[in-house]
């Protein structure tokens, strides 16, 4: 039963739907890399060359070269099914139908945005001991979680960024209400968004977006944030007791390849089972890794529930 034949009337109002975020926020903002039958790669160059002075005489050349290497892993299949009697779906509303093609896509949106954010922590807990060229193994944590983010912590974190010589976008996703809590900074409130236009959240109006300083810095729902003390849980209102990571990258520091992101779900009679009900089903294969320890920051400061002026 193709996707096409739910779609063909249209009424006033569509379903009540507890709100959720519809994902794909974050698609464009990291590194591609290459698939191989099914491995991801993503090279990686460390080392300098480094000019030296001629002494006037006939010498030997002094070659240099660069440490490449090549961060290699497994892509991960994903999945999502629903099921519908086939007797139901001859009365349901055309709403109906396109509110379970709208959750089976947002399905596959999170878990784009989810590989991203569990890419980005297991970097900061693990680091990569294999990255060439010498230096930082391990992202740097700014915060130890027992003070409200502040916008000199924002101002450390890509300040140590820039330092590094990256001259790349940088983007921190961050709560809604982290983002308040920094719009009680004149200097902040009065900042707009600076960055590409073409990105999912620059496009989406939903998503509140400043670029401070060279960094872009969105407020996504709540859900995207399960890391820390207080994470997310389905059904809440307000933050528990405790802090929330969040992270800073530059678009090279990080890989994401998903190369196979199936939103459009396939319907089919689920042949064997009483009734022939319909099997609906989306996939997704990818993968994501932390590539550059200097190009990634972790924040770790206080979930809030409300804002404080600052002194």
């Amino acid at each position: 039963m193709p996707v096409e034949a739910w779609f063909k009337e249209k009424i006033r109002d569509d379903v009540a739907t507890r709100l959720q975020s519809r994902g794909g926020l974050l698609d464009g903002t990291m590194k591609t890399g290459e698939n191989i039958a099914g491995t991801v790669k993503f090279p990686i160059a460390g080392g300098r060359i480094v000019m030296y002075k001629l002494s006037g005489a006939i010498e030997e050349v002094r070659p240099q070269g660069l440490d490449i290497d090549v961060v290699s892993l497994q892509a991960t299949d994903y999945t999502a099914e629903a099921t519908i009697r086939n007797q139901d779906s001859m009365r349901q509303t055309p709403s109906y139908q396109a509110e379970v093609a709208g959750a089976m896509a947002k399905s596959v949106r999170m878990k784009r945005d989810g590989l991203k954010f569990d890419a980005l922590n297991a970097f900061c807990n693990t680091g990569n001991a294999n990255i060439p060229g010498g230096g930082p193994t391990t992202p740097k944590t700014i915060g130890d979680g027992t003070a409200r983010i502040d916008l000199t912590d924002v101002n450390k974190a890509s300040a140590q960024i820039r330092g590094v010589g990256s001259d790349e976008e940088v983007y921190w996703p961050i709560p809604f209400m982290w983002f308040e809590q920094l719009c009680w900074y004149k200097e902040f409130a009065s900042k707009d968004y600076q960055g590409d236009k073409d990105l999912p959240f620059a496009q989406s109006g939903v998503v509140d977006k400043k670029t401070w300083k060279g960094v872009h810095i969105m407020a996504l729902p709540d859900e995207h944030f399960t890391y820390g003390t207080a994470p997310w849980v389905q059904g809440q209102e307000e933050w528990s007791a405790g802090y929330i990571d969040t992270f800073m990258w530059t678009k090279s520091a990080v890989g994401c390849e998903t190369f196979w992101s199936k939103e459009q779900m396939d319907i089919n009679e689920w042949v064997g089972k009483a009734g022939k009900p319909l099997l609906c089903d989306t996939a997704l294969s990818g993968a994501a890794v932390g590539l550059l320890p200097e190009g990634v920051k972790r924040l770790r400061f206080l979930a809030i529930n409300d804002t404080v002026r600052p002194s």
